[in-house]
């Protein structure tokens, strides 16, 4: 069997839990049933920005996926956007930096 509990990142309580329980030799049907599970899940998300909050020494989502802004949309001082973009771009071409 397997058990898991997630909880609410503001007030800590639980909001989902999940019992399964397995007879037989073979986990296929379980596995399928998560994987699933998850593409369900990760669909809703797709093309939205998921914000996070702090949680003790983890990071957790903060209420629900948003759709995304786009960067014109936001007012900033000229340039700001620009160099943004620039350093994000740096982090993500250089994964190995970050894991090192």
């Amino acid at each position: 069997g397997s058990e898991k509990s997630m909880s609410d990142a503001r007030s800590g309580d639980p909001f989902e839990t999940v019992k399964l329980k397995m007879l037989g030799r073979t986990d296929r049907v379980f596995r399928r049933l998560l994987e699933d599970s998850r593409e369900v899940a990760l669909k809703k998300e797709e093309n939205k920005t998921i914000i996070f909050t702090p949680y003790g020494h983890d990071w957790r989502p903060f209420g629900h996926p948003r759709r995304k802004r786009p960067l014109h949309s936001v007012i900033l001082d000229e340039g700001v956007s620009e160099r943004i973009l620039s350093d994000v771009q740096d982090f993500l071409d250089s994964p190995k930096w970050y894991i090192d």
